[in-house]
């Protein structure tokens, strides 16, 4: 069942009736995106595997230290935002 289920599927109501129905362009003001459970669930483990702290991790100047650095939470998390918009 799962295999013939797509990835995303955009729902609206309209004015006139109390039932949603499927909406062809996703682009539709009135859309609203629904995505699979699974599928997301996949997708987040992706990007996981394939990235890893060293993606964002960052030196500090001047620090008195050599290796002296900090992880930058705000990219990744922008990052993993954006390849789940994909």
């Amino acid at each position: 069942m799962k295999a013939n289920a797509p990835e995303k599927l955009y729902l609206s109501k309209n004015i006139y009736s109390t039932y949603l129905y499927q909406v062809p362009d996703p682009d539709d003001d009135t859309a609203v995106e629904y995505f699979r459970t699974d599928a997301f669930i996949e997708k987040a483990c992706e990007w996981l595997r394939t990235h890893s702290e060293d993606d964002y991790f960052e030196l500090i100047p001047d620090a008195n230290y050599c290796g002296a650095g900090t992880l930058n939470k705000k990219r990744m998390v922008e990052d993993f935002e954006e390849y789940l918009k994909k």
